[in-house]
């Protein structure tokens, strides 16, 4: 009986430390994709290939799930030299006086069904408070790493104005240029400390 409690305390633990865990971000097999309309016509996407932080996560417990990340505004790329300058331009992004791209969260929350993280979203030197869904998959083995792993996936919509960048130039029949509703969608490997 002394054999099995020990056998069991033992498993409880394990699968306690497996639950919680603070996991660090694979910038090599993450994605941070931007979408936006340009002319009216077609949604232009780019991505962040510079991505670093990290999340804690409890399968036991998702609502303690916390994250803070940071994206290096010149890594943007989007497969077009002169959509990327655009973008990382004064108009916009402005990458030489704000070069990184913050978010930190303060909290977890459920609504709906559906997990939010609750946190200051920095952009263009202004922050404001979001709620981004996600959805985690996990934890599995990482094969090559041969340690826990993550996939946190979320995806946002953000009005581009609201983080002070202003360019607001119009074709002649009225429609911008550039549109303001930004599409941010995250799909992140995290492999754990």
């Amino acid at each position: 009986m002394k054999i099995l409690f020990t056998f069991l305390a033992v498993l409880f633990l394990s699968n306690s430390e497996i639950n919680a865990q603070n996991y660090v971000i694979d910038a090599g097999h993450s994605n941070v994709q931007i979408n936006v309309e340009r002319f009216g016509v077609v949604d232009v996407s780019g991505r962040f290939k510079a991505v670093e932080g990290n999340i804690y996560y409890d399968k036991a417990d998702a609502p303690k799930t916390n994250a803070n990340a940071i994206i290096k505004v010149d890594s943007y790329d989007a497969n077009n030299i002169g959509g990327e300058s655009a973008v990382k331009s004064k108009a916009f992004l402005d990458a030489d006086t704000y070069p990184e791209i913050l978010f930190k969260s303060t909290k977890a929350i459920s609504k709906g069904g559906n997990m939010y993280l609750v946190g200051d979203l920095t952009i263009h030197g202004v922050t404001k408070t979001i709620e981004l869904p996600f959805s985690i998959k996990g934890p599995l083995m990482d094969l090559p790493t041969q340690k826990q792993s993550i996939a946190f996936n979320a995806s946002i919509i953000i009005n581009r104005q609201d983080y002070g960048m202003t360019f607001d130039r119009k074709l002649p029949n009225g429609t911008s240029l550039v549109g303001n509703d930004i599409k941010v969608t995250l799909s992140i490997l995290a492999i754990a400390e």
